[in-house]
């Protein structure tokens, strides 16, 4: 398993969090996803057949930014 920290733009809230969280947790391979509007980073672990790529347009779709 991998874990990936992103840092994420445009999360005010809890409710943008869950937000975050919702829309990656239904990816395919990903474990684990937490996201914290007060640092701007969401961290995601992930098995093998998950990639980057696909947590940052499950971000994306949920209307939010990735920086890094």
């Amino acid at each position: 398993m991998d874990e990936l920290v992103l840092t994420v733009t445009g999360m005010d809230c809890r409710s943008c969090e869950e937000r975050i969280e919702r829309s990656v947790a239904k990816l395919e391979g990903v474990r684990r996803v937490s996201a914290d509007h007060a640092t701007d980073r969401i961290t995601v672990v992930v098995d093998q057949a998950s990639s980057e790529a696909a947590v940052r347009r499950g971000i994306t779709a949920a209307g939010f930014e990735v920086k890094s």
